[in-house]
């Protein structure tokens, strides 16, 4: 019986357990090490406009270049992924951004020499998180695989977290003099730690059980090891682009979860990135005060995917009722927000507590896009279904809140901006509440 395989295979199952935690270690500390050479010319944007005599606009389209490459890398890179190692994909591209960041260091005083390089990253950053959470999804079963990937998604708030606090302790060392040519340290030290890292990535990672010699998910779990989006005989008797055809571009069900991480990343990214104008602006804050406030939503924003990651855990095919209820509250919360900073004098206390909450309900119930993606494909083409969700959440989520928010402020007020993303909460909520009923009948725990 398949249940029945670690009493009959005590020692090879053992041997699994063993790689699947190390799997974890391997995504996990890898995708942390994945932020700390992206975000660097994010961080060091404002010293390196002046030191060039740069304007916003300059440092806008630099930015835009990395955020379109890595959101069209996300889909390429992940399909990629389905087709080659692994293991070797996300070490190789981790060592290709670590080296990049160490060149945008010694070019960072010229306007094509950073477009170029920041391209180059988008790329090869595109490969990182399909990658990372693939090896995941080929080494837990249902019942743990959304905690797994849960747990995982925590590793972004690290590494955002992370980078600034490294940049600011070799700012108070020394090492870097802001609004000087002095920022090689923000983009050296960090690539030669990544560069480390990537070397184990290289002997640790994994690729599919089977590719190691161990058996499948399926062989040692049964139902439960797998989705049963697709029987074993449709995956074996369909090429891998009839596969891609049916379950990713044409799946109902992905489309759906595709539209509410479209959603979801508006929301993100149109309140995280206007906080600092918002709150300087409307709310009269100084920019210690502001700078506060977003690393609050940051650091609290780790406990509260701990609180998802630990209901993914206890009820693993119940996730997207999960994310429903904290959308419909974070409709609520984002109004709130919007009204207590209005005044011009909000009470600093509450609003550090709102912006807290704020994190929690951003990046909990955006995890769970995650698990579903994967929960929802075959895992033959998971890669390819987890870039094409991040492809359309950056190219049309992203860019989105990145245009729509300044303008409804400008037309019509904050206000309306705010409505705006208290509405698409409200519709990824429904889009979860219609998503549950799929997953209940594909996930077996």
């Amino acid at each position: 019986m398949e249940h029945d395989y670690p009493q009959r295979q005590p020692e090879k199952f053992a041997q699994f357990l063993k790689r699947q935690k190390m799997i974890f270690v391997v995504a996990f500390l890898g995708y942390v090490c994945a932020y700390l050479v992206r975000n660097n010319f994010k961080l060091m944007s404002k010293s390196i406009m002046v030191t060039n005599g740069w304007d916003k606009a300059d440092i806008a389209t630099l930015l835009s270049c990395l955020t379109i490459s890595y959101g069209l890398a996300k889909f390429y890179m992940g399909a990629l992924g389905d087709k080659v190692s692994l293991r070797k994909l996300f070490s190789i591209c981790l060592a290709a951004s670590a080296c990049i960041c160490m060149i945008i260091g010694f070019f960072h005083t010229s306007m094509i020499m950073l477009a170029i390089l920041l391209i180059l990253c988008g790329v090869v950053q595109g490969a990182l998180a399909p990658a990372s959470q693939n090896m995941i999804a080929n080494y837990y079963p249902n019942k743990t695989r959304g905690a797994a990937i849960a747990g995982w998604n925590i590793s972004q708030n690290m590494g955002s977290a992370l980078l600034p606090m490294m940049i600011a302790g070799m700012t108070t060392m020394g090492w870097i003099v802001p609004k000087t040519e002095n920022i090689l340290a923000a983009f050296i030290v960090p690539a030669v730690l990544v560069l480390a890292f990537a070397a184990i990535c290289w002997k640790c990672g994994g690729d599919k059980p089977e590719a190691e010699g161990l058996d499948s998910l399926r062989t040692m779990y049964g139902e439960a090891g797998e989705s049963n989006v697709a029987s074993e005989e449709e995956k074996s008797s369909l090429t891998y682009w009839q596969l891609i055809k049916k379950y990713v571009f044409l799946n109902p069900m992905l489309l759906l979860v595709a539209a509410v991480n479209v959603a979801l990343y508006f929301i993100r990214f149109g309140v995280e990135d206007w906080m600092p104008i918002y709150l300087h602006e409307v709310a009269k804050l100084s920019d210690t005060q502001a700078q506060m406030a977003i690393s609050v939503l940051e650091w609290v924003a780790i406990p509260g995917s701990l609180v998802f990651a630990w209901l993914a855990a206890k009820y693993p095919n119940k996730m997207a009722k999960m994310g429903a209820i904290g959308l419909f509250i974070m409709s609520g919360v984002v109004l709130a927000y919007e009204m207590m900073t209005a005044t011009g004098a909000p009470n600093y206390p509450a609003l550090l507590v709102v912006c807290g909450v704020l994190g929690a309900l951003i990046y909990g119930p955006q995890l769970i896009v995650n698990i579903l993606t994967i929960n929802f494909v075959p895992l033959n083409v998971a890669g390819t279904a987890i870039g094409f969700v991040g492809v359309t959440a950056y190219l049309i989520g992203n860019m989105g809140a990145n245009w729509v928010m300044p303008l409804m402020a400008d037309g019509f007020g904050w206000f309306w901006s705010y409505v705006v993303i208290a509405a698409l909460s409200a519709f990824a909520a429904v889009g979860y509440l219609v998503l549950a009923k799929h997953e209940a009948k594909t996930i077996k725990a």
